[in-house]
């Protein structure tokens, strides 16, 4: 059995200590060394890492929406072998790419060099990352946008510094390897910024890998991530601002606000996908059942979707949205007697006890029908709260709850499809029913 033992980051930090020069000559270029940990994992794990983090910017830097890849070339006939150390070597590829932000009308593109280098007299590995500015602009602070490091270049690199084995029986290793942050700073003094603080997550995504580690949610399983982040993105320049500012509820306006936007932006974007697959320029129509403060009801109207929110109890901002074309009603819903066979979508956002009724209304309204609903407050069919009788809870109060909509669900002759939202809730489980087992027959003996 081999294993690899995890060492603890304990980096150091040169850029604190201006009197600590930690600089040296690599491939005919100065280059400071701004931090440098000792590490566990290995050279592949690495790399899987940087290949990530080139294709999905996003998670280094926030800011950004997207990349977009303009080349990629591979030196097929490199040599990482050469007779002295300072002497200049190819990148083993080269990757020209542009950083697109989410902020297009405030933050600027920017492209960049990305070049893969080994270093075999070194025993190194690196990525060297190298804005390049346009319109022949000159390297400067003022000239680079805000969420990328004040710097010429930047690079991380991983040193295989030998391994060694225990002589247990167990035959344990320990890379004792390094990884590094260097940079080519700027004519003027280089000032660390939060930027460049990626050395700690750089640490624990390399560990993570080695160690096998898979995310337990998965997004973007039922609408792709650029469609979905470009709607986002459109919907939230186009409403948060003035729902922020103008929100008359007692609750916080940012949760809500934004919430309510992604959700709207994920509904959008999979009603977009369903128009193509069924070559239609007709909008979908909704009912927002248990809708609440009507912001989603407000924001789907906005957008030329037509429908209707309804909630037992008006809230305050209601006048607003009215005002402004949404369709909100007060009034009782006795989920055991309506249907909606005109409606192609029923949504259930946090709808409390209308949420494992909804499947059941949909089957009823007509066989075209299709719902969405995000489970949120434990509640059965009975309108009491939900008690999870005569079951093992093995994955938490949360997964047992969504097991019993996914049952009610499946009975009422839906096949499930799941999402996981992008909002700030831990409650972001998304169930949708499309698509049926069999249209013929009603599969809803269970209530008698």
């Amino acid at each position: 059995m081999t294993d690899t033992v995890s060492t603890k980051f304990e980096p150091k930090y040169y850029f604190a200590n201006e009197e600590e020069n930690r600089s040296r000559l690599w491939n005919d270029k100065s280059w400071c060394t701004i931090a440098e940990a000792n590490v566990s994992f290995n050279l592949e794990a690495f790399w899987k890492v940087v290949e990530r983090w080139t294709n999905e910017v996003h998670l280094v830097i926030p800011p950004i929406e997207r990349v977009e890849i303009i080349n990629d070339i591979e030196n097929k006939t490199y040599d990482s072998t050469h007779d002295e150390c300072l002497a200049r070597i190819d990148p083993i590829r080269s990757i020209n790419r542009k950083l697109i932000p989410k902020r297009k009308n405030k933050d600027d593109e920017l492209e960049e060099l990305v070049e893969y280098y080994i270093d075999e007299n070194l025993n190194e590995s690196r990525v060297v990352y190298t804005p390049i500015l346009a319109n022949s602009k000159e390297l400067l602070h003022e000239n680079i946008p805000f969420y990328y490091p004040k710097v010429t270049s930047f690079s991380y690199v991983y040193k295989e510094c030998g391994q060694r084995t225990s002589s247990n029986d167990d035959s344990e290793i320990d890379y004792q390897s390094q990884i590094f942050i260097e940079i080519i700073p700027l004519l003027q003094s280089f000032e660390i910024t939060d930027k460049m603080q990626l050395f700690k997550k750089l640490y624990k995504w390399c560990q993570n890998t080695s160690m096998g580690y898979e995310k337990r949610i998965h997004h973007d399983l039922l609408v792709p991530k650029e469609l979905y982040k470009k709607t986002y993105q459109r919907l939230k320049n186009k409403y948060a601002t003035d729902l922020v500012r103008n929100w008359t509820e007692k609750t916080d306006p940012i949760k809500f606000v934004f919430e309510d936007i992604a959700i709207a932006s994920w509904l959008i974007s999979i009603w977009e996908l369903e128009r193509v697959e069924q070559k239609s320029s007709i909008l979908q129509s909704f009912i927002d059942l248990g809708c609440g403060n009507g912001l989603l009801t407000f924001i789907l109207s906005s957008e030329g979707y037509i429908g209707f929110g309804i909630d037992s109890r008006k809230r305050k901002i209601w006048d607003v949205f009215i005002e402004k074309g949404a369709k909100l009603i007060e009034g009782t819903i006795q989920p055991n007697l309506i249907t909606y066979p005109s409606i192609d979508w029923i949504i259930g956002n946090h709808a409390d006890e209308l949420v494992p009724w909804i499947p059941i209304i949909s089957s009823k309204s007509s066989s075209s029908t299709k719902f969405m609903v995000i489970p949120c407050c434990f509640y059965s069919l009975s309108g009491s709260k939900y008690t999870f009788p005569n079951k093992t809870i093995t994955s938490g109060r949360y997964k047992a709850y969504q097991e019993y909509i996914e049952d009610i669900i499946k009975k009422c002759g839906f096949i499930t499809e799941i999402d996981w939202l992008r909002i700030p809730s831990t409650k972001n489980v998304v169930l949708v029913g499309r698509k049926r087992v069999d249209n013929s027959k009603s599969k809803l003996k269970f209530l008698r």
